[in-house]
């Protein structure tokens, strides 16, 4: 139980801030109380969206893994990473994205122009989650599980971590299809242990997430929707993924 302390911790306080927050939503939606007419409510939003990065920040502080906020802060945006670590980080997100567009079709929507200052915006609206999934859980759970494994862990945990969403009036996933964004939230897992496997670099598991997120503000595909879709586009990533940690175990392996 010592050695899983960490992650046991980091779980139960991020479900423990999520369910407070998210739960005040759910309740407020169900008596009428929606973010749309009432903006506050978006502070509950936000907290629960950021609630693995808190609990990582009060986990690791209380286990001496980091000393104050801004070591932590210093993990979690380490920018100083290889360019083709980036390139990783930005291509990714994009091969999803396009083989959406492609089996499902696609809307145009925001002018590209406005890209920079929205992967910006989803730092904070989404890739912070990074700072508990890919920053304690997966790693955590790599030690003990091995790559496949703990990727499918994380993602069942994640999934289901982002189920409020679905019952909360004004959040992007009010009334969508769960199984499907739990197929999604796989190929995603996926990417985002390799980058973090690759790289070790947390920083670039969120800029991977904001940029993703981003995506489907300036294409309109099907993210919700189109089993297929997102069937044929997770098999491609989670290939594409075991491909790039197979080479990097080969290149090890041959030192």
């Amino acid at each position: 139980m010592e050695k899983d302390k960490l992650l046991v911790e980091h779980l139960l306080l991020t479900f423990v801030i999520m369910g407070i927050c998210w739960g005040l939503c759910v309740i407020l939606g169900i008596n009428g109380i929606t973010m749309n007419d009432n903006r506050w409510i978006y502070l509950f939003w936000f907290m629960g969206g950021v609630s693995p990065a808190i609990a990582s920040y009060i986990t690791l502080k209380k286990n001496r893994e980091v000393t104050d906020f801004k070591e932590w802060i210093k993990h979690v945006f380490d920018i100083k990473q290889k360019i083709v670590a980036y390139l990783l980080a930005v291509l990714f997100p994009i091969l999803h994205a396009a083989i959406m567009c492609l089996i499902s079709g696609y809307r145009k929507g925001l002018p590209l122009y406005f890209f920079p200052l929205m992967v910006l915006a989803m730092i904070f609206a989404g890739g912070l989650e990074e700072a508990g999934w890919r920053y304690i859980t997966f790693p955590e759970l790599d030690k003990k599980l091995g790559f496949v494994i703990a990727t499918l862990v994380t993602a069942v945990i994640w999934w289901l971590w982002h189920l409020p969403l679905f019952y909360i009036p004004g959040a992007g996933q009010y009334h969508k299809n769960f199984f499907v964004f739990g197929i999604m939230i796989l190929g995603l897992s996926f990417i985002l242990g390799t980058i973090r496997r690759l790289t070790g670099s947390v920083w670039l598991c969120v800029l991977c997430h904001a940029i993703f997120n981003s995506i489907g503000n300036f294409f309109h595909y099907d993210m919700y929707g189109s089993f297929l879709a997102a069937s044929i586009t997770t098999a491609i990533v989670i290939l594409v993924s075991l491909v790039l940690i197979n080479l990097q175990r080969k290149e090890a392996l041959s030192r």
